[in-house]
């Protein structure tokens, strides 16, 4: 692939790494995050991590703020975002889908959980 190439696919999509602090666990926060992953077409993955949850999410640049906006007014109750912080993060490869991770994951390799819906 050459530069060009790269500056074209880097500029179609962005990733980033989405910390969410709040009643976001145990409330099914991470369920709700992964089926608006799916609906926004986003891949990656979703782990609650010390008391807060972390989103890796990667895809183009309207997708995902559309994402962090449904996050904000679309999570239902008892769930609740009292505070989010966005930073960029390294693109994950395409046909990664979008997956909860289990709780407490080493940030660069979530093991994905299957759930049972």
């Amino acid at each position: 692939m050459t530069a060009a190439h790269r500056a074209a696919y880097a500029g179609a999509e962005r990733a980033e790494m989405i910390r969410i602090a709040g009643r976001v666990q145990g409330v099914g926060f991470r369920a709700g995050a992964q089926d608006l992953a799916l609906q926004y077409g986003l891949r990656g993955w979703v782990a609650n991590v010390g008391r807060g949850v972390v989103i890796h999410a990667c895809g183009p640049p309207e997708r995902l703020d559309a994402f962090v906006r449904a996050l904000g007014e679309d999570i239902a109750p008892p769930a609740r975002i009292e505070h989010m912080q966005r930073e960029p993060a390294e693109l994950l490869p395409r046909g990664a889908g979008f997956v909860i991770a289990a709780t407490d994951t080493p940030m660069s390799s979530p093991t994905a959980r299957n759930p049972q819906r």
